[in-house]
């Protein structure tokens, strides 16, 4: 009965503490940054790259792109103990704006991720008889377009005659001045760049003899930057560098107790385990479509061998747009977007089995399937997702006005429903993943909006596969290996 009604308190002290450094450069050049960090406590996820875009000229037309803002600037993040990789994400820009940004709805993205990233992309749907597009365009009341007052750039756009060019749009929010004093400070989660760190800490203290590294490389302007002086919509390659770049990095400082039970199970047989996911990219490429109308079959072989693969995603992007023809269509999104085409198809090809019974061909199948893989749905309006003939056709959305088909990514779950990393995927033999891709570019027709998406093809295909670091303590102190 005593112990019933003694409410006296025997649990021992939670001395745990969070200790925050801001960590300069150890080298450094001009898109290349290199951070070591302390072997101290636990690497906390929410701890953040910061960095400003700095305007080499003496203007204010230039602005991050209002899709995914600074999160476009991260060309690759390297995380690395000693010798070894724990994450090398290559083309962060793409891959983790999709596992992090885009499964976000639009509220919190443009009220709460914006204050990280500075992006500011908003939509509206054209209601009245003024805002009717050119029956060029053969859109009007119900058509959904980027909300020029909004967004971050917009300005006095001309809806009667669509956007030609960049000079007709302003910038309205964060310019990028000459001076990084008056430029606003982007901030990048560690979380969101490594998927290492993604819901998790990572034990420093047992990496003592290993040098704790952070490398970071950032795109060239032109991949995410607007430059409204000329008429592709974004800057020069060169005309932005970047100042003030640095770690605010929290080190999680947990009791004694708790961190000499992992310190024990490095002494213990086998060690300790840490198992994780990293991203591995695949470059290819699709060529032309010569004509319109045919269908065009490719098979990309992206290796993966002796790999557990559990996710696998595709991003795609038109190369004509790239160099200005036709760069109007993605003045908003820059080389950020995931093309959509107006009829695909894909399969994958395991061992020489097809993991689909039949292609994906289907729109709303591929939407679900990508939904799967992102643990929730893709948040864009739907023509910014869909380009097939339907939704052209019903006028949902705008060519001129950049929002039909500008962010679709394809993508595979090869989970197995169970929880956890290791164990939970598909694990490759030697021989290689197969990629089936198929397209069919409607035929353009004149005097109506719907446009040939036939142009040639980047592909960059993104593996998340598991990782195991395995931790030993020796005589002469700690053995860090990691692997596939």
């Amino acid at each position: 009965m005593n112990s019933l009604t003694d409410y006296s308190i025997t649990d021992k002290d939670m001395n745990m503490e969070i200790r925050s450094d801001t960590l300069e450069p150890i080298s450094s050049s001009t898109k290349r940054f290199v951070f070591r960090l302390d072997q101290a406590g636990y690497l906390d996820q929410n701890s953040v790259l910061l960095f400003k875009v700095v305007n080499k000229l003496n203007n204010t037309t230039k602005r991050v792109n209002c899709f995914n803002g600074g999160l476009g600037a991260i060309k690759r993040a390297t995380f690395a103990v000693g010798d070894f990789i724990i994450n090398d994400t290559d083309g962060a820009d793409k891959i983790m704006t999709l596992l992090n940004f885009a499964g976000k709805n639009s509220q919190l993205r443009n009220n709460f991720d914006c204050w990280y990233y500075q992006n500011q992309l908003h939509y509206q749907v054209l209601t009245g008889i003024n805002d009717k597009l050119t029956d060029t365009d053969n859109c009007g009341a119900g058509t959904i377009v980027i909300d020029p007052v909004k967004s971050g750039i917009g300005g006095d756009i001309d809806f009667q005659n669509g956007i030609t060019n960049a000079l007709a749009a302003d910038v309205n929010s964060v310019p990028i001045s000459n001076d990084a004093d008056k430029n606003a400070q982007i901030g990048i989660p560690l979380g969101v760049l490594f998927p290492a760190l993604k819901g998790r800490t990572l034990p420093l203290f047992l990496f003592q003899d290993y040098r704790v590294l952070i490398t970071i490389e950032f795109n060239d302007g032109s991949k995410y930057v607007n430059g409204l002086g000329a008429v592709t919509g974004k800057c020069a390659p060169n005309d932005i560098t970047y100042g003030d770049v640095k770690l605010q990095v929290d080190y999680i400082i947990m009791p004694s107790e708790v961190q000499n039970k992992d310190r024990e199970m490095t002494a213990q047989q086998g060690g300790l385990n840490l198992t994780f996911y990293d991203s591995i990219k695949v470059e290819k490429n699709v060529a032309a479509v010569t004509t319109p109308g045919t269908t065009q079959v490719v098979e990309h072989r992206i290796g993966a061998d002796n790999k557990e693969v559990h996710k696998i995603y595709m991003t795609k992007m038109l190369t004509d747009d790239n160099n200005g023809v036709g760069a109007k269509y993605s003045l908003y999104w820059l080389e950020q977007r995931i093309d959509a085409m107006n009829q695909e198809e894909y399969n994958v090809n395991i061992a020489g089995v097809d993991l689909f019974p039949e292609n994906k061909w289907a729109p709303t199948s591929q939407y679900d399937e990508t939904s799967n893989c992102l643990g929730s749905d893709i948040q864009v309006p739907r023509p910014v997702y869909y380009a097939d003939e339907n939704t052209a056709f019903s006028g949902l959305g705008s060519s001129v006005n950049g929002t039909l088909g500008r962010y679709k990514p394809l993508c595979v779950d090869l989970t197995n429903g169970s929880e956890g990393v290791l164990g939970t995927g598909r694990t490759i033999g030697a021989y290689p993943i197969i990629f089936k891709y198929a397209r069919k570019p409607t035929i353009a027709q004149a005097g109506n909006y719907i446009t040939s998406k036939s142009g040639a093809l980047e592909v960059d295909y993104h593996l998340l596969v598991s990782k195991t670091a395995n931790i030993k303590s020796t005589g002469n102190g700690t053995s860090v290996m990691v692997s596939y």
